[in-house]
């Protein structure tokens, strides 16, 4: 066993699988909460340095999460020491909730202006909503593993303080416009493209499980709802309301967001 499996060994305890508003969900809503009145308090007002600073850490800290949930579900253990290694396409990392991890970058980085704006608004209405929908209703994205279901509430509670966040600074900045939620429409759909590309690519080098964004040709969508649609209409007509559906949800945050810019105008504070 080589130094890198022994640390995932380590990190291979397991426990009873935690469920729905347990003590364990329980625990890390409360984390959430703190963390997001803390983000909306005390750094809503900082400076563009500290913003960009903040998203990098963030990204990292997510990064190095997923690199070992990628390395836990690939290797397997027995009563010897490491069983063997095998890569689980099912976990790969570009579902709807992987997001973080591939604009992050681009709104801690980029120069000021539409496309950092737009990244900034994705994270702030999608990506938020992806990580809403996961703390409200988590159901099988628990598992019996410890360091899986600490680093599965840690992504999406990070996509839920980040999105309260961006949409705050986003208020402040006067750029919680409609212009600039149309942007991020678009940065959704290419997401799309890219997971509707990879779920017609990838199986014709492996027969595993992959189903990327759950609109896969190949796989069925298993997600709540969306699977009784997938099962009866044309795939062209769920791709469709999985676009509009998933756009809907972002565009009523975007509305939230929105209202509480006014309630700010009116509070004497520059809209």
């Amino acid at each position: 066993m080589n130094f890198i499996e022994r640390i995932i060994y380590n990190l291979s305890g397991e426990m009873e699988r935690p469920g729905n508003y347990g003590w364990f969900h329980l625990m890390f809503i409360a984390i959430v909460i703190a963390a997001s009145l803390f983000f909306l308090l005390k750094l809503k007002d900082c400076s563009d340095r500290t913003e960009r600073i903040l998203l990098l850490a963030f990204w990292a800290a997510l990064v190095l999460f997923e690199t070992y949930k990628q390395l836990q579900f690939s290797v397997s253990f027995n009563d010897a020491g490491t069983e063997g290694w095998d890569y689980q396409w099912y976990a790969f990392p570009y579902q709807f909730c992987d997001t973080p991890l591939y604009l992050l970058p681009f709104a801690a980085l980029l120069k000021e202006g539409k496309a950092r704006s737009a990244v900034k608004m994705f994270l702030a209405t999608y990506t938020l909503f992806a990580g809403l929908v996961v703390y409200i209703y988590p159901n099988d994205v628990f598992i019996r593993t410890i360091g899986v279901d600490i680093q599965t509430m840690f992504h999406h509670g990070t996509q839920i303080v980040l999105g309260l966040f961006l949409g705050a600074r986003l208020i402040r900045s006067r750029q919680m416009k409609l212009p600039v939620f149309v942007r991020a429409i678009g940065i959704f759909v290419i997401m799309v493209a890219v997971a509707f590309a990879l779920n017609n690519l990838v199986p014709l080098i492996t027969e595993d499980t992959f189903n990327m964004y759950y609109i896969g040709p190949v796989f069925e969508c298993t997600l709540p709802v969306l699977s009784d649609i997938y099962a009866h209409v044309p795939y062209a007509v769920f791709l469709a309301v999985y676009v509009l559906g998933f756009t809907f949800a972002a565009s009523l945050l975007f509305g939230a967001f929105t209202a509480a810019k006014k309630l700010r105008a009116k509070r004497g504070a520059p809209a």
